[in-house]
């Protein structure tokens, strides 16, 4: 799936309602949705982008994996990091993604900055009482 939506405060919401409608997710649709959430609203907020810049979204999946990616403009020249010391008035969206992600990164391309991060689809091990 691609998707464009405008850098924009409305953007997080639109990539959420388009994973919602994948299917095949079974139980990672949720923590699919909250990583895209996620890194969207990095871009939205942390790329410098203006507010009719597009965004690209790709998301993709194979057997065992489900990978989402965010590239933005890249004008701000930031690096995407886990905060130090994430606070109570935000810093958390990166703690989030490294936890529920099997792996994340970023890459800089010549025409943009690239958040992504996979996450396993399959299905975790029971616990047992």
């Amino acid at each position: 799936m691609r998707l464009t939506p405008r850098c924009d405060r409305f953007a997080p919401k639109l990539v959420r309602q388009a994973l919602a409608g994948l299917s095949g997710l079974g139980w990672v649709a949720g923590d699919a949705m909250l990583v895209a959430t996620e890194l969207v609203t990095n871009a939205v907020r942390h790329s410098q982008a203006k507010a009719d810049d597009e965004l690209e979204v790709l998301v993709s999946k194979d057997a065992d994996t489900l990978r989402i990616s965010v590239r933005d403009p890249g004008t701000s020249g930031q690096t995407a990091r886990l905060p130090a010391r994430p606070g109570a008035w935000g810093g958390l969206g990166l703690t989030v993604v490294d936890q529920l992600a099997a792996a994340w990164g970023s890459q800089r391309h010549h025409d943009g900055y690239e958040v992504w991060a996979e996450l396993r689809l399959a299905e975790p091990a029971a616990c047992h009482g």
